[in-house]
This record gives structure tokens, sequence and C-alpha cells, in this order.
């Protein structure tokens, strides 16, 4: 959930990052392209022989990832596009030399909008009210939890664990070798706040942080006051 737009770095990492989701599916055989006129920028059509669908590709850099949802119930950018497959390409670094990577996951849709509508109906039982339309958001690594709403629906890439994992730099997919996903698990048991600190030296403005909570607790930004004592 963090603000990926903060810094002129974060922009080239969410560039790369979609990059690697594009370079996993060509090394799957896939030829990938745009779908003409859909107006989704994530959107890919593969191919490969008599075999062709739809899949979405998301990044993260905090290890959650997100679909809008509109008022019929459909998950905007998988649901009215018939998207197949959900890719989410996460960036994580390595312990011994904090080299940045990313960590592909290759997602039924399916199962991720099973795991949204999880998420989404424990959120509307805390909150009628609160709001989707810029994303509902499924943590990948933390484990299941009734308590945050926000951790109901989680664990979806330790169920399914990576099938890459791609240097930012250097390598491609098919040098990524096999993955060991207690790597894709460093964060998992830190708070989204610390876990954002950890990634993003700048200062955590009022709004980000009441925007985040609300997320967390499934109700509107508006509901959270904040208190800071010198």
């Amino acid at each position: 959930m963090t603000n990926v737009y903060a810094t002129l770095e974060k922009l080239q990492y969410a560039k790369r990052l979609f990059e690697i989701g594009i370079e996993y599916l060509e090394g799957q055989g896939y030829e990938v392209s745009r779908v003409p006129r859909s107006g989704k920028k994530s959107l890919r059509r593969v191919k490969k022989g008599k075999e062709e669908f739809n899949v979405a590709i998301r990044t993260s850099q905090d290890q959650w990832f997100a679909f809008p949802r509109d008022h019929d119930g459909n998950w905007l950018g998988m649901d009215d596009v018939n998207v197949k497959r959900v890719i989410v390409v996460a960036l994580n670094t390595r312990d011994k030399d904090k080299e940045k990577f990313g960590l592909v996951h290759d997602f039924a849709a399916d199962e991720v909008r099973k795991r949204l509508n999880k998420n989404y109906e424990a959120r509307y039982a805390v909150n009628p009210n609160f709001d989707v339309s810029h994303g509902n958001w499924i943590s990948l690594y933390n484990e299941e939890a009734k308590e945050p709403t926000s951790f109901v629906g989680a664990g979806i890439g330790i169920k399914f664990p990576p099938v890459a994992r791609v240097p930012l730099l250097g390598k491609t997919a098919d040098d990524a070798g096999e993955v060991d996903v207690t790597e894709a698990s460093e964060f998992s048991n830190v708070p989204a706040t610390v876990r954002q600190r950890e990634d993003n030296d700048s200062p955590l403005t009022i709004a980000e942080a009441k925007r985040r909570l609300a997320l967390t607790f499934g109700v509107e930004p508006n509901a959270i006051k904040i208190t800071i004592e010198a």
C-alpha cells in the first residue's frame, strides 16, 4: 500500500517490476501484446499456439496489491476484461547484500477474485460505507487473520509461492533460479506502516497515515484521529 509515485526511484521500480512481469510471460513462450481499446495499462493479451487469454499485471513495492470494485460487484481490471491470470511482481531484497529483485507470482484470476470477495465482505460487515473505488488491498505474505479486517484473504503469496525471482539489474527470469519462499516472507510480520518507512526515507504525512490506518481497520480516513505529542 506504499505510494509508488512518491519518488522518482519508486517510479523506476514500478516500471522495472512491470517489465519483469512481461519478461516472465515471454519466458513462458507467450506472445504478449496490448489489448486494443481496453484503456487498461496493466492488461495484456497473451498467446501461445491455440491458447489465448487476457492477463492482468500488478506490481507491488510493499507486498500488497489491489483491484478496484464497481457498484455492481465487479473487480475492475479483471472481471470487466475477462482476465484469466493475474501476474503480481513484488519488490524485495536479499538479506545478505540488500540487492533488490522482483518476486513473480502467477495466480489464477479465480483465486484472486475469491480472496478479494472475502476481504470485501469482511470490511463491509464492519463498515458498509467504506470506499474501494481506488482499490481493495490484499496482502501477499501476511498470514490470514480475522482481525484486522485488512488481513482477511491475506497470504496468497504464501499459498502460491513465487515462480521466479529476478534481480532488478543484470539478469533475466531464466537466470533467476529456484525461489526460496522464506525470502519472500521476510516482511510478513512487520506492520504496513513500518514496511513503508523501511522502503522509503521520506516523511510520512498525516493524510497518508490516516489513509493507511483506514485501509487496515476498514473505515473512512475521516474517522481516524491522530494526536502527536512532542
